[in-house]
């Protein structure tokens, strides 16, 4: 918890100085682990920092007491929106890494169901989101404004998110040469697919592995997978 509060010290605090009983971190850190563990109002958080005080008091300075439902609504006015979203993806990172250090995190675009409206002409809501599969828990996700706009949305994703020594697994849009130098500059390791719509790698990489990759001792894994109304074999090697 030491890199926690380390990371939530960062924030500025706007609040006059002369009127602060709690100092930011700590409410901060009392807010995050409320809405972790479910917390959905301001009067959950009162109840969660009750409950759980003498839990909290192994990390922060309890003395002043409980803070009341207004304090945390005031604290929640005074964080911009999106800062408040980066530090709860940012704190999440840190709390996964030190569970699993060496994740598998997929990436992959969805469109939200429910979200279309033809009669008022309203898009279907995309988005880009990061899974950890060892926490079962997702880490970030990125609102989109079409499918194709997936390429532009994965770096800032991959920019949430704490990937060293993880293995970051994308389908055949994320092929390309900014995303996974993204990835490699972060210290993580990748699987990505590949199609016929990049033929000049597409072919360079079957002639490779024709060559070198399908040897019995260099396959990892070949599997065959029948959905969708077809069947599809996958080698990994």
């Amino acid at each position: 918890m030491t890199e926690v509060l380390a990371f939530l010290s960062t924030v500025e605090d706007v609040r006059e100085q002369d009127k602060i009983i709690y100092p930011l971190s700590s409410l901060l850190f009392m807010s995050i682990c409320a809405i972790f563990c479910g917390a959905e109002s301001w009067d959950d958080m009162v109840v969660f920092t009750e409950s759980r005080k003498d839990w909290l008091s192994n990390y922060i300075d309890m003395s002043p007491g409980i803070p009341c439902y207004s304090t945390f609504r005031r604290v929640f006015s005074v964080i911009d929106p999106s800062s408040w979203s980066a530090l709860i993806e940012g704190t999440l990172g840190i709390v996964i890494k030190e569970r699993a250090p060496e994740d598998q995190i997929p990436i992959d675009g969805k469109t939200l169901r429910g979200t279309r409206c033809s009669s008022k002409e309203v898009r279907a809501i995309q988005m880009v989101s990061a899974w950890s599969v060892s926490n079962k828990i997702s880490l970030a996700d990125i609102r989109t404004d079409s499918k194709s706009n997936e390429i532009k949305a994965i770096p800032l994703l991959l920019d949430l998110l704490t990937v060293e020594g993880c293995t970051i697994s994308i389908d055949a849009i994320g092929c390309q040469e900014e995303i996974l130098k993204k990835i490699i500059e972060k210290g993580g390791d990748f699987v990505i697919g590949l199609k016929k719509n990049q033929p000049s790698l597409y072919q360079e990489v079957h002639d490779y592995s024709k060559e070198h990759g399908e040897k019995p001792c260099n396959l990892i894994e070949d599997a065959f997978d029948e959905s969708h109304g077809r069947s599809v074999r996958r080698g990994f090697s």
